[in-house]
């Protein structure tokens, strides 16, 4: 399985605004629709406030609790590891993506990408994808998008192309991608928040060749100037050994 580690957007600025619980609040007013705030609000609350004192700590639990079940929403690969171990932010993530698939195995309920702002979007561009990297780079912009694919897209694309899943884009080369594209207005996002926006990857329309090779120019010089002039190996001196019987 091809692991993507997923960072939560602003993660940098999260940890710079540790203690401000007003930061956070207009975080979650801001990003999040009504109809989103009244059915998670209650829930993210009321888990805040059993281990957190402290307005501060409960609102971090409540921006990470909307990110967990965000991430749960969009179906792909990865984790996140903000703060510190049982810290609010960590736990309001892990506490999102749990209440998500409650209310998927007991309400069905009915929530979609659309309903936090994503659009439905065809791209096409060039991608590349390693350690810490997701990088899909569209044409005609100069933004840089970072690309999650949901569960099942590259291998199922890897399949039908019978290549390596983790060769896929282990070099940048063109692509076309469908999927569900972040609002404009969220801020940066990605590893290290260095992405403008997130691109939920749900069907790999096609990708294309891989640039080809640079030519190893040393050799082709050799190869146009002829054969080399064969190296003489010099005759062992006579000595002593010569004498021996």
């Amino acid at each position: 399985m091809w692991t993507m580690w997923v960072l939560a957007s602003l993660v940098a600025s999260a940890t710079l605004a540790a203690g401000d619980k007003d930061w956070f609040q207009k975080l979650v007013t801001e990003r999040y629709t009504p109809a989103v705030r009244a059915a998670l609000l209650p829930e993210a609350k009321a888990g805040s406030e059993r281990p957190f004192k402290t307005e501060d700590a409960q609102w971090q639990y409540i921006y990470s609790f909307f990110r967990g079940y965000l991430h749960a929403l969009e179906d792909t690969h990865g984790t996140m590891t903000v703060g510190e171990h049982g810290g609010p932010l960590q736990t309001g993530y892990d506490a999102g993506i749990l209440y998500f698939h409650h209310l998927q195995s007991s309400t069905n309920q009915s929530f979609r990408l659309t309903d936090f702002g994503y659009v439905p979007t065809t791209a096409h561009g060039t991608y590349h994808w390693a350690r810490e990297e997701s990088d899909f780079q569209p044409d005609g912009t100069n933004e840089n998008w970072w690309v999650s694919f949901q569960v099942g897209v590259t291998d199922r694309f890897a399949a039908k192309r019978s290549e390596k899943e983790g060769r896929l884009f282990n070099i940048r080369r063109p692509c076309t991608f469908k999927g569900f594209l972040s609002p404009d207005n969220v801020g940066f996002t990605g590893h290290m928040n260095q992405y403008d926006r997130d691109f939920i990857v749900t069907e790999i329309g096609d990708i294309g060749s891989p640039p080809a090779e640079p030519v190893n120019q040393e050799i082709e010089v050799k190869i146009e100037e002829g054969p080399t002039t064969p190296r003489t190996v010099p005759e062992p001196a006579r000595g002593r050994a010569d004498s021996v019987r």
